[in-house]
């Protein structure tokens, strides 16, 4: 991982409830909650999850992605020119809800962690989230951290967006 290790899982901690101070994550990093609700009901919930766990999500935002032929939990997201590399550290699938976090891996742009969500709440609400933290890596975001920072939440949007799509 590109990030310490005793922050590993914690954009999974900061979606349940975490406080950043407690999990060790100071103001140089920056922190991503978004969300968005999808729609409502099983079938709506269900090709969320779809989206998400077969990374239509991540296609519809505009990031390509291949896994790593050597180790499929690597994988490798394509954003214009960049190719930065994450490792899915857990995939979750229950009656209410979905999750996959990835965490960066050397040479990857940022340096981070990102949760993605889905949630079939009791009220037969359907809501996508997307909670990360990150800080810039490579020279070119470290040069420009507020076009970054743009960039990410453009994507994040993005990625909710996908999460509703229906093909």
């Amino acid at each position: 991982m590109s990030y310490p290790p005793d922050l590993r899982l914690s954009s999974l901690a900061l979606a349940d409830g975490g406080m950043r101070e407690e999990l060790g994550l100071n103001a140089s990093w920056r922190a991503v909650d978004e969300s968005r609700v999808l729609g409502t009901g099983e079938e709506c919930f269900q090709r969320a999850s779809a989206n998400l766990l077969e990374f239509r999500a991540h296609r519809y935002a505009g990031v390509r992605v291949r896994r790593d032929p050597v180790d499929p939990d690597v994988v490798w997201l394509r954003v214009g020119p960049t190719l930065s590399p994450c490792r899915i550290l857990h995939v979750e699938r229950t009656p209410q809800r979905t999750a996959l976090v990835y965490g960066t891996l050397p040479g990857h742009v940022e340096c981070g962690e990102e949760a993605f969500l889905i949630e079939h709440r009791a009220d037969g609400s359907v809501v996508g989230r997307c909670v990360a933290f990150s800080r810039p890596e490579r020279w070119f975001a470290r040069l420009a951290p507020h076009l970054a920072a743009a960039a990410q939440s453009l994507i994040t949007r993005r990625y909710l967006a996908g999460m509703a799509k229906q093909e």
